[in-house]
């Protein structure tokens, strides 16, 4: 690899934490030497998509299911394996899932300094989502991108949550939604919003892996 100062690596083996179609794709000149290797490596699936809602709060959530909740880090919303199995369907089939899962990150339960005092974060990971939107499960998100469909479907996300959290609305002081696009233009390693780094199938684990290196 050349530098841009003009300054040559030679090295027989790479240990990268960039998403292999990155460092082959872009990072390291193609070789027509490999060009095997480089066709596999772009059959390296990413997984189900992800969107973050990043919530500024009065206060944290007053979760239904007991005060308790309050000191988590992490609270997940996914009621049943049924419900996760719905949404994983829906999803694979391109459509916005009606009801997705979602894990629930608060910072400040744990680490007050993250906010002003007495204030609060949080941030709600949705999964699973379509790269490519198709239709709308629930038939009331009409567009067809996610540029277009993100704010629409963070509501659904507070409607879910205010399931569970009654009022969360009445604390929230400002959000910030960001879809699967948005998160590949802030880190290019999030191929199509994918945070897995790449489908956990078994068609792409242990020998069945597309490149074995």
């Amino acid at each position: 690899m050349t530098l841009e100062s003009g300054k040559r690596l030679d090295a027989r083996t790479v240990i990268a934490n960039v998403h292999p179609r990155i460092v082959f794709g872009e990072l390291v000149p193609r070789d027509t030497s490999r060009a095997k290797f480089e066709r596999d490596v772009e059959r390296f699936r990413a997984g189900p998509r992800t969107m973050m809602v990043h919530l500024a709060l009065d206060d944290l959530p007053d979760w239904r299911d007991g005060t308790a909740l309050r000191s988590f880090a992490y609270v997940h919303v996914a009621p049943d394996l049924e419900m996760m199995s719905r949404v994983y369907a829906e999803a694979s089939a391109g459509l916005l899932p009606a009801e997705p899962a979602l894990v629930v990150g608060q910072p400040t339960a744990i680490d007050p300094s993250r906010a002003p005092p007495g204030k609060h974060v949080l941030w709600v990971q949705v999964r699973v989502l379509p790269g490519e939107i198709r239709g709308d499960a629930s038939g009331q998100i009409a567009a067809k991108n996610w540029d277009d469909a993100k704010e629409a479907y963070a509501d659904r996300v507070l409607d879910i949550l205010e399931g569970y959290a009654p009022d969360l609305r009445r604390g929230v002081l400002g959000r910030s939604v960001f879809s699967l696009l948005d998160l590949e233009r802030e880190n290019p390693n999030l191929i199509g919003g994918d945070n897995l780094s790449g489908s956990h199938h078994l068609d792409q684990n242990f020998f069945l892996r597309p490149v074995a290196g």
